[in-house]
């Protein structure tokens, strides 16, 4: 079975929580129904991650709305961010899952660390005036609800 759940809100970080909210509740539901630990928070660190950057880089000299729309396919999540802000270096920075210098780095910096840290796959694409990242979770990878991982397991959704 395929769920979609979108919105469209504007890109302000007042609107975070809201669609956060919506977020939230699906992936507990399948942490549940499907028994796979730590989804919720995966996703809702990525999303709040990708959320930012859109909101303080994308439109920092503008303003626009922001489209998510969380796909649940039986064996995977995908979370999609579009706007039409200003595009970024998605290939610049640390190589993935490698940790930025974190020596003089400011405040910000780590978003797409984290966001690759937590997903299983992280795509940015730029097309005319419009940016899309699709971040996907593979649920194969999964550990029941109720098995506690080995100490450093990477295996958890």
């Amino acid at each position: 079975m395929t769920l979609r759940f979108t919105a469209s809100v504007p890109g302000e970080l007042r609107f975070r929580d809201l669609v956060g909210a919506m977020l939230r509740a699906v992936c507990l539901r399948i942490e549940r129904d499907a028994g796979c630990d730590g989804l919720e928070w995966r996703m809702i660190s990525a999303f709040n991650e990708a959320f930012n950057n859109v909101v303080e880089h994308a439109y920092a000299m503008t303003r626009g709305d922001i489209e998510v729309s969380l796909l649940v396919e039986d064996d995977r999540v995908e979370l999609h961010l579009a706007d039409h802000g200003d595009g970024f270096d998605f290939g610049g920075g640390p190589a993935e899952n490698e940790p930025p210098a974190f020596e003089g780095l400011s405040e910000g910096g780590m978003g797409l660390f984290i966001i690759r840290s937590v997903m299983s796959a992280v795509v940015y694409e730029r097309r005319a005036d419009r940016n899309l990242l699709i971040m996907t979770k593979t649920l194969s990878g999964c550990t029941p609800a109720l098995t506690a991982p080995a100490h450093g397991d990477q295996t958890r959704c």
